[in-house]
């Protein structure tokens, strides 16, 4: 690991020490650290790969797992989809529950083993003319009958890509995907999402959002600072700036009027003060990603369980020799 990353996993292994996330319970933070020297380059496929949240499954033994787990009637529209795709640069993926370290791992309501050996399919391929398509199944807290394909705007794709989409879609709704993880009912669904991007960087984060499993926001969305909180901030340091050029323009001594302003003053910087104090944690995390990271962003891999969300946070920041790091937690509703 490089210098400049080591310092930053220090300084934020410290920053975070004995501080937790609430929702339900107090979740510790756990460092997270990407060297592109290691792994390569970081995108969300390359980290949920790396990080056991997407399984690289080869088309044959992914084909044999679902002659063995899914209806006779999907087997066939399988097959063919395969097919359709296999010069296409065809990736196949088991989509589940990343590897969390083991206090949170046993905290979290979600458990890995639920996805049995295919987990939630998801697949990638390329177009003729470099396009990127991804198919995937739609989370969701109840059951399709029958199975549903949603197309994507072709409008500005290229018509070849914008056919072999349509092939797609004509294939997926017919496959009658059944998976379901517990009793709990983390996911069943037979509705099957369609995205189409220019990069293949992209197109696994834009599934994922369109599945209903990922959502990405700012670093201060993660820590839930309002922004009424930093109203609140911002009026109380108006105050104390015009109370002070109000004391510089009276002038020092002892009047009545100056000491009303400098007991006026006083409580302002004290008002200010406990403000501060009450989220001083959060505002010195989304400052140290300010300062020392950018591109930061938060990663929330969302799970239904029997209707309620359970959710895998990622908070990450890229320093100056494109390494990543960053925190990871865990919230959930149950």
């Amino acid at each position: 690991m490089k210098a400049e990353t080591e310092q930053i996993v220090a300084a934020l292994s410290e920053l975070t020490k004995d501080e937790f996330y609430s929702l339900v319970g107090d979740a510790p933070y756990e460092i997270v650290a990407w060297d592109v020297d290691e792994k390569g380059p970081f995108t969300l496929e390359n980290f949920l790969v790396d990080n056991k949240g997407l399984i690289p499954l080869e088309p044959a033994y992914f084909l044999d797992r679902i002659r063995h787990t899914q209806p006779k009637t999907a087997i066939g529209p399988y097959e063919n989809l395969l097919s359709l795709l296999a010069d296409r640069d065809l990736r196949i993926y088991g989509y589940r529950l990343v590897k969390l370290p083991g206090e949170l791992q046993e905290w979290f309501p979600v458990e890995s083993g639920w996805f049995g050996s295919l987990g939630i399919p998801m697949i990638i391929c390329s177009s003729s003319s470099g396009e990127w398509i991804g198919l995937g199944l739609k989370q969701q807290s109840g059951f399709s009958t029958s199975p549903v394909c949603v197309m994507p705007d072709l409008e500005s794709v290229s018509a070849s890509t914008a056919q072999l989409v349509e092939q797609i879609q004509a294939i997926a709704s017919q496959m009658e995907q059944k998976t379901k993880a517990s009793e709990n009912s983390l996911y069943v669904g037979n509705d099957w999402e369609i995205v189409v991007t220019d990069s293949r960087e992209d197109v696994m984060h834009e599934l994922l959002e369109k599945a209903g499993f990922l959502e990405v926001k700012e670093i201060k969305d993660f820590m839930r600072v309002s922004d009424e909180y930093g109203r609140e901030i911002e009026e109380y340091q108006e105050e104390i700036a015009e109370l002070e050029q109000e004391l510089e323009e009276q002038g020092e001594g002892g009047t009545e009027e100056l000491e009303e302003i400098e007991a006026e003053l006083a409580e302002a910087r004290e008002e200010l003060e406990e403000v501060l104090s009450e989220n001083k944690f959060e505002l010195d995390f989304i400052d140290f990603f300010a300062e020392q990271l950018h591109n930061a962003k938060t990663y929330n891999l969302n799970f239904i369980l029997g209707g309620e969300w359970c959710t895998v946070h990622y908070a990450l920041g890229e320093t100056s020799s494109s390494d990543r790091v960053g925190v990871v937690t865990i919230s959930y509703t149950v």
